[in-house]
C-alpha cells in the first residue's frame, strides 16, 4: 500500500491524541486521562514502527526500480539502508524498557540500555538524512556538487538547496528545516555534544529517606553477611521513587519528554526518507522514458 497522506498523519503524534485520548479525557481525573493518553502514545508508537517498516521495504525495492548511479547506490545500500535498519532495532529494544505506561524505577542495566538505545537512534537519525542527501546528490546532482566537502553536503544545507538538479527534492523538504534545526540543536549526541540520558528514576524527600534506611540495611546484612537478605533488600532499594518519562541531553537545559518526542522525531525522519524516495522515484521513471 502506498504511503499515503494517512501514511503521513499515522507518525504524527497529535492525530493519535485526538482519536484514542482527546474524547475521553475526564477534567480532575488524573487517573483516567494518564490512561488514555498513553493508549495514544503507544498507538503512535506503533504507527511509527510500522512506517519506519514500510519505508525500508520500499527503499529496497528502489534498487530494483531505478538505475542508481554505482555512488549513489552506494549511500543507498550501505549507508540508508543499514541506518533505517538500525534506527527500527534501536527504536524497539528502547521501547521495550520504557513503554509509555512504565512507572517502576530502572535498573542500572535497564537504564544503560536505554541510554544507548536512545543515543543509537538519534545518532544514526541524523547519519541517515546525511545519507539521503548523498545518495541524492551522487543520482542527480551536478558536479560541483559532487565535488564539495562532505560536511557542506546535507538535505538542509545551502550547496544542496542551490543546485538546479536538486531543487524539486529541496523545496519540499523546507518544511521539515525547522525540526531539523531544533533535532541539531538540542537532541544531537555527537561526539562534541553530550550524550543523551534517561534517569533511573525520580525521588521525593521521602524517597530519599526510604534510599537511606535501606542502605543501612544493607551495609548490615553484609556485615553479617546475610547475602540472600542483602539481595532482596537491594532488590527493594531499586523500587524506591517513580520512573519519569523524560531524558537529557546538556544538564543546563530542561528536561524533554520521551513520549512523543522519540516516535515523533523517528516519524519525522521517516517522512523526509519518504520524499527523498520519492523524489528519486519520479526521476528515475522520468529519465528512463524514452526521448
Amino acid at each position: 500500500m502506498p504511503f499515503n497522506e494517512f501514511g503521513f498523519q499515522e507518525v504524527e503524534y497529535q492525530k493519535l491524541y485526538r482519536q484514542f485520548a482527546a474524547p475521553f479525557l475526564i477534567e480532575g481525573n488524573v487517573e483516567n486521562n494518564l490512561y488514555f493518553i498513553h493508549e495514544a502514545q503507544q498507538n503512535h508508537i506503533y504507527g511509527v514502527n510500522n512506517a519506519l517498516l514500510e519505508l525500508t521495504g520500499d527503499a529496497l525495492t528502489l534498487l530494483s526500480r531505478i538505475a542508481f548511479t554505482p555512488e549513489a547506490s552506494h549511500f543507498l545500500r550501505f549507508g540508508v539502508m543499514r541506518r533505517l535498519r538500525m534506527i527500527d532495532s534501536s527504536f524497539k529494544s528502547f521501547q521495550a524498557v520504557v513503554p509509555p505506561n512504565r512507572t517502576v524505577p530502572l535498573s542500572q542495566e535497564q537504564s544503560d540500555r536505554a541510554c544507548r538505545d536512545l543515543n543509537a537512534i538519534y545518532i544514526d537519525l541524523l547519519g541517515l538524512l546525511d545519507n539521503y542527501a548523498w545518495v541524492a546528490v551522487h543520482q542527480h546532482g551536478s558536479a560541483a556538487t559532487k565535488a564539495k566537502n562532505a560536511l557542506s553536503v546535507g538535505l538542509f544545507k545551502q550547496a544542496f538547496a542551490v543546485d538546479p538538479s536538486l531543487k524539486t527534492v529541496a523545496d519540499a523538504l523546507q518544511p521539515f528545516s525547522d525540526w531539523e534545526r531544533d533535532v541539531k540543536t538540542r537532541r544531537n549526541p555527537a561526539a562534541h555534544r553530550m550524550p543523551l540520558y534517561v534517569p533511573p528514576a525520580a525521588l521525593t524527600p521521602e524517597d530519599v529517606v526510604e534510599v537511606e534506611r535501606f542502605e543501612a540495611l544493607i551495609s548490615q546484612a553484609l556485615h553479617a553477611q546475610e547475602f540472600e537478605k542483602m539481595d532482596a533488600l537491594r532488590e527493594g532499594r531499586r523500587r524506591v521513587g517513580t520512573l519519569v518519562p523524560k531524558f537529557l541531553h546538556d544538564p543546563g537545559e530542561p528536561a524533554i519528554d520521551i513520549y512523543p518526542t522519540v516516535p515523533e522525531d523517528i516519524g519525522q525522519a521517516v517522512k523526509i526518507g519518504r520524499t527523498v524516495q520519492t523524489f528519486l522515484l519520479e526521476t528515475g521513471a522520468s529519465a528512463a522514458q524514452p526521448r
